[in-house]
């Protein structure tokens, strides 16, 4: 699958004409608690040539590509950088993926962008209000997907993982357990265990750990109110972060 998926990237460059600089795994893949059938979920970065940034007309800026099972998607660069000066969690998770396709020595300068304008405040935000939509969706039933219960538990553990460190949140959910009991780690641990032999439609029974979710949720809302850090840098280092970028 990765020779194929590089074969589409390069096909992408030609039929474009642009450059990607940078392209991963994402979704259940990456976050690490894959279904036997679920999609790759490839997203990438690229920039046109200098002089398609210079039309007076807006420009599409981003790409799309379905293949099968294979979900690839990319942003311009420019629409990148507009995004991270908002602390964009799904850019910034990005370089966080623990499968990377294509590097063009982008990642290790983006990664120093992301340290100036990463904002624990909207992140936090951006994952409780995924927590909580979620939520809304399986607490009454006695079965839900587990799918749904995994992308639930995810932005919980990213909730939590704010709330007690300020850094980037990791990707992978395995590293996401550092701030929560080992009883529960272990039955999250269980149910991969379990996700990893079964369908995306899978249904699953009501557990111990709904409780646990009901009682992290409840903790969370007050953490709403808690000073967690914005991002203060202004646009100038984005600025040339792009020339640099168009002019390399």
């Amino acid at each position: 699958m990765i020779d194929n998926i590089n074969l589409l990237l390069n096909r992408i460059e030609a039929e474009y004409q642009v450059k990607i600089l940078y392209a991963c795994e994402t979704g259940s893949r990456a976050w690490g608690f894959p279904s036997p059938d679920s999609d790759y979920d490839v997203r990438f970065i690229y920039h046109h040539p200098k002089n398609w940034y210079l039309a007076l007309h807006e420009q599409k800026d981003t790409i799309e590509f379905m293949d099968g099972d294979l979900d690839i998607t990319g942003w311009d660069l420019r629409k990148s950088l507009q995004l991270l000066k908002k602390s964009n969690v799904p850019l910034i998770e990005r370089f966080n993926s623990p499968i990377i396709y294509l590097d063009n020595n982008f990642s290790s300068q983006f990664n120093e962008l992301i340290q100036s304008f990463y904002s624990p405040t909207s992140v936090f935000f951006h994952h409780y209000s995924l927590a909580t939509k979620f939520w809304e969706d399986i607490k009454d039933a006695e079965t839900y997907k587990l799918k749904s219960f995994f992308y639930l538990l995810r932005s919980l553990l990213s909730c939590i993982w704010v709330t007690n460190d300020k850094s980037v949140v990791p990707m992978e959910i395995e590293k996401l357990f550092v701030h929560i009991d080992t009883d529960a780690a272990d039955a999250i641990r269980r149910l991969i265990s379990l996700k990893f032999t079964v369908g995306e439609k899978y249904l699953h029974q009501k557990d111990a750990l709904h409780d646990w979710v009901n009682a992290k949720l409840e903790i969370l809302k007050l953490a709403k109110e808690m000073e967690l850090g914005v991002a203060h840098s202004g646009i100038h280092p984005l600025n040339d972060f792009f020339i640099q970028m168009l002019e390399s």
